[in-house]
This record gives structure tokens, sequence and C-alpha cells, in this order.
């Protein structure tokens, strides 16, 4: 494996793939690829490269509030400037656990999908059908022995 330095970027050339290290022109963050998906990505989004993350994000726009993927990556864009510019937070670890509440809470808030699959896999062979179920929780057994001191070895 060879590698070589042309301009700013740093390729390695493994067999017939050439990998480049690309900054993402919305978040900044930087991944190794390939040059064919640079081009790729480039051509998708009107010559900007843009992280997979980013364009998750512009790609969510554009099915959620029914908007151009140009208005999308636009929107993208201002979110990311205002972001850098607002520099990191005061006290990282608070901003941490108040994100993570918000997550908690948007999880609890949404509503239950009901899935139409069963909980276990299931394999029907002729008229023997197979798969595993639950015949009653052990909880009860586990609170009556802690409460009716049968387990006197932890006292």
């Amino acid at each position: 494996m060879s590698t070589s330095v042309f301009g700013d970027s740093m390729v390695k050339i493994t067999g017939q793939n050439e990998l480049d290290f690309v900054e993402c022109d919305c978040c900044g963050l930087t991944e190794e690829c390939t040059l064919s998906y640079i081009e790729t990505v480039r051509e998708r989004y009107k010559g900007k490269w843009i992280c997979g993350l980013c364009s998750e994000a512009v790609n969510d726009e554009v099915k959620q509030k029914s908007i151009s993927p140009e208005e999308a990556m636009a929107r993208h864009f201002s979110f990311c400037n205002k972001f850098r510019l607002a520099g990191p937070p005061p006290d990282p670890t608070r901003h941490l656990i108040t994100a993570m509440r918000q997550v908690l809470r948007k999880s609890l808030d949404s509503p239950k999908f009901i899935r139409s699959m069963p909980s276990s896999p299931t394999k029907n062979r002729g008229d023997i059908s197979m798969g595993l179920t639950r015949s009653e929780s052990c909880i009860p057994s586990l609170s009556e022995s802690v409460c009716c001191g049968i387990d006197e070895d932890y006292e």
C-alpha cells in the first residue's frame, strides 16, 4: 500500500480504490471516502459534499416538511452555521443531561406502535408449531421469597 500527498489532502491507494479525506461543507466532520463516492455525493448535492449525518438530516427535512431538497439543504446549512458560531456550551455535562432528558421525554410522549409480528420467531412444520412462549412471570415468586423470609442467607 502506498500513500501520496496531493495539496492539503492525503490519498491512500489500496488496489484500485483511492481514498481521500473530505470535510463536510455543513458541519465540518471529516470522513475518509473513495473518490468515486465523493463525486457521487457532490453530484447529488449540487457540488457540495455533505457527510452521512447531514445527508440524513436533509432527507428527513424533505420527508417531514414536504419541501424541496434545495430548501432543506439551505435550512440545514443555516442550522449548522448557527451551531458552529454558538461555540461549545458553558457546562457540557449539564448540556448533555438536558439533551438526554429531552430525548427521553420525546420517546415517552410518542405513540407506541403496535407490532403485527409476534415477539418471538415461529416456524411451522406440518401441524407442529415451534416457537418460544413465556408461561408466566418469575417476578411474583422472587418477591415472595424475599418478602416472606425464605431467603435467610441475605439477612
